[in-house]
Order: C-alpha cells, then sequence, then structure tokens
C-alpha cells in the first residue's frame, strides 16, 4: 500500500518518467513486451498493405476518370460527325437543290426589278431600332447602334427585309412563322414552298437556323429563322467579318463536292451577338457547283452529346464532376455542369477566381458559359497542344481537381476535352480505405491489448490474488477468502494470510453487528440518499433545491376518536394509517419529512430530481384520502384530510450532532404547512405553481386568495374532481343538447318515465308538480352544459345540487340509475344522432358532474358527524 501511494506522489510530482524498468511490476513488463511486438507487426503489415492498394487505387481512379473523357470524347466526335453527314447529305438532298435554284432565281429577280419606296426603308429602320437594337444592345458593351450601318443596300435584300421583317405580323423570334408575304413574287412563291420542308429539317436534327447562300455573291438567299442576316451579303457589309462569312470565303476556296468545312464559335450579331457556330458544304446541281448550305450548329445538342442530358451523376462524374469543351482560345465549348445546376452560385464561385462582371453579365444574358468562361489550366494548355494525360491541377473554379484531359478529333477545330472531378471526391475511396485500415490497426490494438491483458493477468493471478487479500485485509475487510492452488511460496504466503484473517473476522463480525444496528437507526431518521452520505463522512449537509414540491396533510377525527378508543387503540390506527401512507409514498416516488401525530409531510423531486413532481405529488394526495375512506369504512374511524400543496425553491440539511434531524426550511416549507390550515375538509389545496403544472390533468376550482402572514395573499386552487373534460366532447355535448332543447318539455317527461321505469322506489321522492319538476330539470341541465366550457365557474353550483340533494336522501349509487335514464332520454331524442362519440361525450360530461356531487355529498355527510 505505500508502495502504491509513493507512485501516486511520484506521478502528481511529474517524476513518473524517472521510473525505472525495474520499478515496473512483472504484469506491466508482460504487458509492454506483448504490445510493442503487436505494434511492430502492425506498423509493418499495414505499411505494405496501404502501400500497394493506395497505388492501385490510385490507378483504378485514374482508369476511371480516363475512360470518362474517352467516352464523353468518343460521343461529341460522334455527334459532329454525325452533324458533318448531315449536312452533306442535306447538300445532295434533290429538294434541298431544287430550293436553291428557285429561291436564288426569286432573289435575282428582286435584284434586278424591284423598286423600293422610301416608307419601306423607314420600315426597316424601325424594325432595327425598335425591335432589333434593344436586345443586341444588353450584349454590347460601348458600341453606338445606327439603323443605316445595318440596313442592307442591295434591291432583293431591302425588298425582302421589309416584307419578311419588318411588315412580318408575327413577334421576333417567330418570324419563321410566316409562310407568304402576299407579294406575288416568284421568291414568296418558292419560299411558301419550301420553308415547311426547311421546318421540318430543322426540328428534326435541332438546328438553331438553316441557310441558303449564293457561292458567287455571297447573298444569304434564305433564311429558315429569319433574324437580321435574312437576305444580307456575306462578302460585303455589316456581317461581312463574321464566322459565317469567313466559312463562306472558305468555301468557295474549296468548293469540292462533298466537303464539309466548320466555323468555330464567335459572337454573332444577327443572334444578339451570341457565341455561335456553323458547318457548310457546298450545293451541286449534277456537276454545277449552284450554291452553299450552311446550319448553325445547336448548342444544346453540343450540351446533350457532353452532359448524358444533364445526366452527369448517371456518367460516373459523382457530385462534383463534369466533362466540357475547350476551343484554341481557352474558352469553353459547351456549358458547365454547375453554371446548369445553379448559375447564381456559379457567378459567385468564378467572379471570386477573376471572371469579370462583364463576362458574368453576357453568361447570364445568354445563359451559357460557351465562348465565355476562360479556362487557362495546365490540363487545357496541354491537351489543346496535342497531349493527352491525368494531373491534379486547380480548375476554373479554384478547386482542386482531379483532370483527364486529350484532344478531339474533329473536321476543322482545335478542340480538346477535359474530364474532372474534385479530388476530395475522386479519392474518397483512398480515404475510406486510410479510415478503415486505422480502425483495424486501432482493433487489433485494442484486441492485443486485451490478450496481453489476459496473459499477464494469468500469469500473476496467485500474485494478485495474495496481494489484493491483503490489501483488503489492511483496509479492514476481514472476511477476505485466500485461495492460492499452488505448493510454491505464494502457497506458503496464503497460508499465512488465512491465519491472520480467521483471528482478525471474529472482532469483525461483532463491530458489523453494532454498524448494522446504527445504519438502521441513521436511515430512520433520514433519507436515504442523506443517510448515504452521512455514512461516507459527510458531517455537514445542506443542500440549495431550485424547485421541489411540498404535501403537507393534517389529520382530523383524532379528537372523536380519543373519546371512543383507547390510547392503544388509536396508536394502532394512526401507525396503521401512516404505514399506508408511506408505502403508497414509496409508488409515487415520495420521501417522507418530519410528521406529528397529526401532520403527514412529504415531499417530490428533493433527493431524487422528478420532473413531474407536481403531478405525482397530487396524484398521492388522492391516493391519500382513497386510504382514508377505506379507513373509514373498515375502522368507522371518522378520520379526514386537509391537504395543502405548494411547489417552489427550499433549502434542506441536517441539523444536530447528538441528535440528528433532517430540516426543509424556506418560504415553500412555510406555505406548504399553512395551506393544510386553509384546505378544506378532504380536499386538496394547491398554490399557482402546482396549478400551473397540473391544470391539463384534474379540474380545479380557484379560490379566494388566502393571506398568509409575512407572504401577504396567496392564490389558491380546489381540486374538484380527477377528470379533465377534453374540448372536443364538450363540443358534443353542447351541439347535441341544443337539439333537445326544441323538445325540453318532450324530453323531461320521457326522463323521469325512464327513471321512474327503472327505480320505481325514486318516485316517492318527487312529491311536488311534475311538470314544475321537469322545467327545473331541463334548466339545470342546460346551465350545466353551458358551463362546461368553464367548469370551475359551475362548480360551485354543482357542489350545492349535491348537497341540495343529499338532504332528500339521495345516495352516491342513486346517480349511476339517474345516468343511465339520461343516457336513453338523449337516446331517443336525438335518434341517429346519438352517435358512439356523442354518447361517450355525455358519459363523460355526467360522470364529471356526478362525481362532484357525489363529493359535496359526502362532505356534507362528515360534516354531520363532527369530523
Amino acid at each position: 500500500m505505500l508502495n502504491l501511494q509513493n507512485r501516486f506522489h511520484k506521478f502528481r510530482n511529474g517524476s513518473l518518467s524517472n521510473l525505472k524498468l525495474g520499478d515496473w511490476t512483472i504484469k506491466s513488463k508482460l504487458q509492454a513486451l506483448l504490445l510493442g511486438v503487436s505494434l511492430g507487426s502492425v506498423v509493418v503489415v499495414s505499411g505494405i498493405g496501404w502501400y500497394q492498394t493506395q497505388a492501385t487505387l490510385r490507378s483504378k481512379i485514374a482508369d476511371q476518370l480516363a475512360g470518362i473523357s474517352s467516352t464523353k470524347a468518343e460521343q461529341f466526335e460522334s455527334y459532329f460527325e454525325n452533324l458533318n453527314d448531315q449536312v452533306g447529305m442535306l447538300a445532295a438532298d434533290s429538294n434541298v437543290v431544287k430550293a436553291m435554284v428557285d429561291l436564288n432565281g426569286g432573289f435575282r429577280n428582286l435584284d434586278r426589278n424591284s423598286i423600293i419606296p422610301p416608307e419601306w426603308d423607314t420600315a426597316i429602320d424601325a424594325y432595327y431600332s425598335e425591335q432589333f437594337f434593344p436586345l443586341l444592345k444588353k450584349n454590347l458593351s460601348t458600341e453606338e447602334l445606327n439603323p443605316s450601318v445595318y440596313r442592307p443596300t442591295g434591291q432583293a435584300s431591302r425588298y425582302l427585309q421589309y416584307h419578311y421583317l419588318a411588315s412580318n405580323p408575327n413577334p421576333l423570334g417567330k418570324k419563321d412563322k410566316l409562310l407568304d408575304a402576299g407579294d406575288g413574287s416568284n421568291y414568296t412563291k418558292a419560299h411558301a414552298k419550301y420553308q415547311k420542308f426547311f421546318a421540318g429539317i430543322v426540328q428534326k436534327f435541332g438546328y438553331y437556323d438553316l441557310f441558303l447562300i449564293n457561292h458567287k455573291t455571297g447573298d444569304l438567299v434564305y433564311s429558315y429563322f429569319k433574324e437580321t442576316d435574312f437576305a444580307t451579303n456575306q462578302l460585303q457589309g455589316v456581317y461581312s467579318q463574321t464566322a459565317l462569312s469567313d466559312l463562306v470565303r472558305t468555301v468557295q476556296t474549296n468548293p469540292t463536292k462533298g466537303s464539309i468545312q466548320v466555323a468555330d464559335f464567335k459572337p454573332y450579331r444577327p443572334s444578339y451577338d451570341a457565341p455561335t457556330a456553323f458547318v457548310a458544304t457546298p450545293i451541286y446541281s449534277g456537276s454545277n457547283m449552284i450554291g452553299i448550305l450552311a446550319v448553325q450548329v445547336p448548342v444544346d445538342k453540343i450540351n446533350q452529346a457532353i452532359s448524358r442530358n444533364n445526366n452527369w451523376f448517371g456518367s460516373g462524374l459523382g457530385k462534383t464532376g463534369e466533362a466540357y469543351l475547350v476551343g484554341p482560345d481557352f474558352l469553353m465549348r459547351s456549358t458547365s455542369r454547375f453554371w446548369v445546376e445553379d448559375p447564381k452560385k456559379y457567378q459567385d464561385v468564378v467572379r471570386y477566381t477573376g471572371t469579370d462582371n462583364r463576362t458574368l453579365q453576357l453568361m447570364e444574358n445568354f445563359n451559357t458559359t460557351i465562348s465565355l468562361q476562360k479556362i487557362k489550366s495546365p490540363a487545357a494548355q496541354a491537351a489543346l497542344e496535342g497531349q493527352q494525360g491525368m494531373m491534379v491541377t486547380r480548375n476554373y473554379r479554384g478547386a482542386e481537381v482531379l483532370s483527364s484531359y486529350a484532344p478531339l478529333k474533329l473536321n476543322g477545330l482545335n478542340w480538346a476535352i477535359l474530364a474532372e472531378m474534385e479530388v476530395g471526391e475522386a479519392y474518397r475511396p483512398l480515404y475510406t480505405l486510410q479510415v478503415i485500415l486505422l480502425i483495424a490497426a486501432v482493433i487489433f490494438l485494442l484486441g492485443m491489448a486485451y490478450l496481453a491483458a489476459i496473459a499477464a493477468r494469468i500469469f500473476t493471478a496467485p500474485l494478485r490474488r495474495l496481494t489484493e487479500s491483503a490489501r483488503k485485509l489492511v483496509a479492514g475487510e476481514l472476511d477476505v477468502e485466500v485461495e492460492v492452488n499452488s505448493q510454491d511460496e505464494f502457497g506458503e504466503l496464503a497460508t499465512e494470510l488465512k491465519e491472520v484473517a480467521n483471528k482478525l473476522r471474529t472482532t469483525e463480525e461483532q463491530l458489523e453487528i453494532k454498524k448494522q444496528e446504527n445504519n438502521l437507526l441513521l436511515q430512520n431518521i433520514l433519507p436515504s440518499a442523506i443517510a448515504e452520505r452521512r455514512k461516507q463522512g459527510e458531517l455537514l449537509i445542506a443542500d440549495s433545491f431550485k424547485q421541489i414540491t411540498i404535501l403537507n396533510a393534517h389529520v382530523a377525527g383524532i379528537a372523536e376518536l380519543n373519546k371512543r378508543m383507547s390510547p392503544t387503540e388509536v396508536t394502532q390506527l394512526l401507525t396503521q394509517l401512516f404505514n399506508e401512507f408511506d408505502k403508497t409514498a414509496e409508488l409515487y416516488g415520495m420521501e417522507r419529512q418530519n410528521s406529528t401525530s397529526t401532520s403527514y409531510m412529504a415531499t417530490c423531486g428533493l433527493t431524487q430530481a422528478r420532473f413531474d413532481h407536481s403531478k405525482r405529488t397530487v396524484d398521492f394526495a388522492l391516493a391519500m384520502l382513497d386510504i382514508i375512506q377505506r379507513m373509514d369504512k373498515s375502522h368507522n374511524s371518522a378520520f379526514g384530510l386537509r391537504i395543502g400543496i405548494h411547489a417552489g425553491p427550499v433549502t434542506a440539511g441536517v441539523v444536530g450532532t447528538q441528535r440528528l434531524e433532517y430540516v426543509i426550511w424556506g418560504e415553500t416549507a412555510y406555505l406548504a404547512n399553512r395551506l393544510q390550515t386553509q384546505a378544506e375538509l378532504n380536499y386538496i389545496l394547491i398554490t399557482r405553481s402546482v396549478y400551473e403544472r397540473v391544470a391539463d390533468s384534474f379540474t380545479f376550482m380557484q379560490n379566494p386568495s388566502v393571506k398568509v402572514q409575512s407572504l401577504g395573499e396567496v392564490e389558491t386552487w380546489t381540486l374538484v374532481t380527477t377528470r379533465k373534460l377534453v374540448p372536443s366532447q364538450v363540443d358534443l355535448v353542447q351541439s347535441s343538447f341544443a337539439k333537445v332543447k326544441p323538445i325540453a318539455d318532450k324530453a323531461a317527461e320521457l326522463f323521469y318515465n325512464r327513471l321512474f321505469e327503472l327505480e320505481p322506489s325514486f318516485r316517492p321522492l318527487f312529491k311536488g308538480d311534475m311538470k314544475q319538476q321537469e322545467r327545473k330539470l331541463m334548466d339545470t341541465l342546460a346551465l350545466a352544459v353551458e358551463g362546461l366550457r368553464q367548469p370551475d365557474k359551475i362548480i360551485p353550483a354543482v357542489q350545492n345540487l349535491g348537497r341540495y340533494h343529499a338532504g332528500f336522501g339521495v345516495k352516491a349509487e342513486y346517480y349511476d340509475i339517474v345516468g343511465e335514464a339520461l343516457l336513453w332520454t338523449l337516446a331517443q331524442g336525438l335518434g341517429e344522432g346519438f352517435t358512439m362519440p356523442v354518447q361517450e361525450a355525455w358519459v363523460e360530461a355526467y360522470t364529471f358532474l356526478s362525481e362532484i356531487m357525489k363529493e359535496a355529498a359526502a362532505e356534507l355527510e362528515l360534516e354531520k358527524i363532527g369530523v
């Protein structure tokens, strides 16, 4: 024992590290050896396993992302190849060839023969100023827009823009709905013939627009969608430097039949400066080139090919992954996943990484990041240089990503594809593996520690048992059994310890008998929890409690018993009564405090906290009244109770040294004691602090305020009944009674007929005019039903009614017969309206009122016998 104390002092003084190996116990040395071997094994095995597994996982994750990138690249290359094939097949279609011939002829005829009135130019200028420019300005910075610059100069151009744009009755964006301009020209006839045909093509393939262009002059003789490029010249004028005009020049330079030319995304004024790409091919009639077919590439089709219709998760890209295209200008060629999911959040993120407000506004205007979002990551640079690979880098949102990059094989375009996923998500399996390995290592070490402890315990068990036995003897545990089944030195030491233990046990047994007697006496004086603290050596015990409930009950009728019984008999009755109280108190979690022959005090929530201490106390008080009633019936004791209950803070402690007493004091204890003097016989009187906690469980009647010395006026309530009417049931009673009121006379007559039929002996009790009695019945019932909403308002009247009937000899058991007659009468009056819920509501209401009347009658009976 002294050695252990010395070690504790060394530990407390910070010198445990100075202990030598020789100071360790045998058990500690053995455990340290086993744990050291286990730890070394875990480090070696886990390290090798981690190195090999994480390498495999990293490779698998990279391969998965590379596979996604490769699949997306193949899908887009296939889409782009299909787009080229579509354009090539369309150019070879006979309808397209005929349309090119007819529309170009009509255009040439208008150019030679048409006369443009000044008002047509005015209308064209108005179209640009009022419809086209307001939308275009939103996407331009400072350029001043002038209709004279944008208005075409050719005769056919002005003629067609007037009829198909300026005077077109369809709103902007739906100009394509006009089939026939009504001017009777050959062009209009051709347009009416082919517009529906091209509408089917555009809708089938999802093109934004489709164009037919004169390969020699550059005149755009036909546009399906009818934007401001319609009927303009692509080689001269305001649109001579667009992606479409560049494409026309390329086709002119390379007019090979079947060749497909592509123009990369650039801002396109006729489409309000939105980023736009085009695909074009020459149109041949036989061996003669007759024009150029061009289509405006649909952005949504590009996004669908890359995002799999926005199904990124189904594509294996998880929550943070995306695949996107990048052009040679390091701008996106597809829409970012994060723009699609949450544009506002996207803007906040890329603004932080350096994207300017003007670009963000354009993204919002065009609802895309194509040709707007800058991609300057090392992965994008490497892909555009023709390299393919994988790297960890920062993407355009500033997030650390695992990026798979590769160039795309596209006709005439230097694009690249990147498939990226945030490192945290991509390497989650790796992080999970780390956690699993760590948990496995911890579990293994814990298991080895457990096994080491068992092995050391088995080896040192004899010595440990001897040491423990000696320690117990030193501590005074003289009934210890020393058992070491060995013939070595441990066995000899065990024999000596047994001898010492046997000699001390006799003396210990005698002391234990005396100790038990003292403990029993202490528990009778103090609460069990306080007695236990006292036994632990705590001499000064004083506690404050924020909230408990105190019951103080005065036993009435003892003076009357002293006149009829001997002191021994009275004592026996009181003992039996208080024993019943004590047993019941334990059931409700109550603790009895100092009581006298005429009072009983109990608390709830004192030594054991209880959140429902007030409810428990009221339930206990009701049980005490039941006990009193049973004793009255079995012993004719004439006992009664006046009960006061209050809740609040108290202070409690053990007072005295020679003679101990557990005392509760404070305002709460004082008020609870004073309350019982104000309570009616066999009634429970409570204060507001209790009422607020139990008002939903019982029915109370508020009393006039009680004046308590040094505390002033105190609000009190008397518990009337344990029943509590439910508002829904009150509604049913009142609504059903309203239906009976119109037949009140008939209902009262039915009631008394049924009552006398059930109990003929009741008829002599009614000696007056029955018609008057019937009216009184219905008036009383109406007042009672009306008062159910606020029962405390009618309780005094109901109590008086109970006392009144008691004076005529009405007994408690009569109320059941009256209730049966009442329910029968209601059933007759309401018919099918007397449903089961209505019946249950009336039973509850009648029981509620009848119990109050019976309690009042019983109280009157006690007053008569002088209790």
